[in-house]
């Protein structure tokens, strides 16, 4: 029996292939009940391949059938929007992907569109974030473990900190479903043309100064309650985050990479708090002093 993986990048390689048949599965797996990431990496995979156009004309059919459906849901407003944050993001990711062949470029680029969309909803609906957590602890309410809960681990901090923050994990979840779309993406179309060459491409992932600026300019901001860089907080850490995770990644890999990432997300559950911040620390120093500089011989046997 042909395993899942290769029959996925044998049809991965025949929807290349044809337009026509990307488009049908794009619009199909848009409308599926939780396939529809599968649809956004699909867009992803053709605009790697092929270029910023082929995966537009991919997309297109896509977006008007996802949001048929929401349509009858929701507003026509909501719909619109939710697709948009479903496909762009990642649509836009995938070019500069293409382009630069960097994940720095790539999150810079998800910082940038998150940007964007914060301060359009502070400009546009100011009052949208603060009325949205207020749904949500309504909501809440119904759920007296759950209430009880975010009291014990929130008290002393303001209502408008946690609502900028609630937002801006909302809008963090949004990228992270993008980035594990366009991940996939770039994993076929490097087993299919690049073998080997995403695995160098996570090894090297790291922070740079730019990064740490920003993070230190966020952090300070946070402390003074501006709403902007309190949107902005999980994000930022979460890219460094990733960062560091990268680099325990690439000091501990070697021919078991599949057991060392079992590994350190076991840590993360073991001493979440502790590992996190770990993690994030690590991150932002690698991107001051580069750490992999200073290990050349794990280089060249974890590549």
């Amino acid at each position: 029996m042909m395993r899942a993986g290769d029959f996925i990048i044998k049809h991965s390689k025949l929807l290349l292939e044809n337009k026509q048949h990307a488009i049908l599965y794009a619009v199909v797996l848009s409308i599926l009940p939780f396939a529809s990431w599968l649809s956004v990496a699909l867009v992803s995979l053709v605009t790697l391949r092929r270029g910023g156009k082929a995966g537009f004309e991919v997309m297109l059919p896509a977006l008007v059938v996802h949001s048929v459906p929401l349509m009858m849901l929701v507003p026509l407003e909501s719909a619109l929007i939710n697709t948009l944050v479903s496909y762009l993001p990642c649509y836009m990711a995938a070019i500069c992907l293409r382009k630069t062949v960097s994940w720095q470029t790539v999150s810079g680029v998800f910082f940038i569109q998150a940007l964007i969309g914060f301060l359009l909803i502070h400009f546009i609906a100011p009052d949208f974030i603060a009325n949205q957590f207020s749904q949500f602890k309504n909501i809440l309410v119904q759920y007296q473990e759950y209430q009880h809960l975010l009291d014990s681990n929130t008290d002393g901090i303001s209502s408008l900190i946690l609502a900028q923050l609630f937002f801006g994990i909302q809008i963090l979840s949004v990228i992270v479903s993008a980035m594990i779309s366009l991940m996939f993406a770039r994993t076929i179309q490097a087993k299919l043309f690049i073998p080997g060459g995403f695995k160098e491409e996570v090894l090297g992932f790291r922070s740079g100064k730019i990064s740490f600026l920003i993070l230190i300019a966020v952090s300070i901001a946070s402390y003074y309650e501006i709403p902007l860089a309190i949107n902005l907080l999980p994000l930022v850490l979460s890219y460094f985050l990733v960062s560091g995770f990268s680099l325990a990644y690439f000091i501990l890999a070697r021919k078991r990479e599949v057991r060392v990432v079992i590994l350190l997300f076991l840590l993360i559950l073991f001493k979440p708090s502790i590992v996190l911040l770990a993690y994030i620390v690590f991150g932002a120093l690698d991107s001051l002093f580069n750490f992999r500089l200073y290990l050349p011989a794990r280089v060249r046997e974890s590549i």
